[in-house]
């Protein structure tokens, strides 16, 4: 119903009034399509740009990462994230000068900086237990991961390798961002989503020359 269709008769055919109810109601629909699109914008998966910030700064989790990425310094051939000289005045590495550092702070994009919104929330919010871990692993790999209690305070996560990137296992190796009790160590291991290898009998299973055999993280 339109606020038009509201109007008393004394306003009906008065092209002010009927004016007045449309920018009423145009401005009052807006207003509910923005307050009804409200969760949406925050939330994890649909989120971007500035609204996932938001969410990240309210469950602790920057998308800056400091000392990331390896400065482009001047160095020899092969040598991780090294320039050579300059060429006509443009491009080349800075030398280094003792007490420079020697990494650069890395801006995450959406993808990335989702993948440690989740870690950050499972971490914030975990119990310890393996049903717990397990239903974490869910909300960051969307059931694409499993945990196994090795019942000597270690556990094994298996993950698809389709669920897994550069970042993502830069991330789990070296960020220790996904959950785990104190104290227990934690065997990640990647599983091949496509033609996997396996023994006789095994459900899917490829043979030697076919198969892929999983691997640790």
């Amino acid at each position: 119903m339109s606020y038009e269709s509201l109007l008393i008769w004394q306003y009906k055919g008065k092209p002010k009034a009927h004016a007045t109810a449309q920018l009423i109601d145009h401005y009052f629909s807006d207003t509910w399509r923005g307050l009804a699109d409200l969760p949406n914008a925050l939330h994890i998966e649909t989120a971007s740009g500035k609204n996932l910030d938001l969410v990240g700064q309210h469950v602790g989790q920057s998308r800056i990462l400091k000392g990331l990425a390896p400065r482009h310094l001047f160095s020899f051939e092969r040598a991780p994230g090294a320039k050579g000289l300059s060429r006509a005045g443009l491009g080349g590495g800075k030398w280094y000068r003792k007490g420079d550092v020697i990494t650069d702070s890395v801006v995450l994009d959406d993808d990335d900086f989702r993948f440690l919104i989740k870690c950050r929330i499972a971490k914030n919010h975990m119990t310890g237990t393996i049903p717990d871990i397990t239903h974490a692993l869910d909300f960051i790999f969307g059931g694409q991961a499993a945990v196994y209690d090795q019942y000597d305070m270690s556990f094994t996560v298996t993950i698809r390798s389709d669920q897994i990137t550069a970042f993502k296992r830069y991330a789990i190796r070296t960020l220790d961002i996904l959950p785990r009790p104190a104290g227990a160590n934690v065997n990640y291991v990647v599983l091949a989503n496509i033609t996997a290898f396996g023994f006789a009998n095994s459900p899917g299973a490829f043979a030697f020359n076919h198969g892929k055999f999983a691997r640790y993280l």
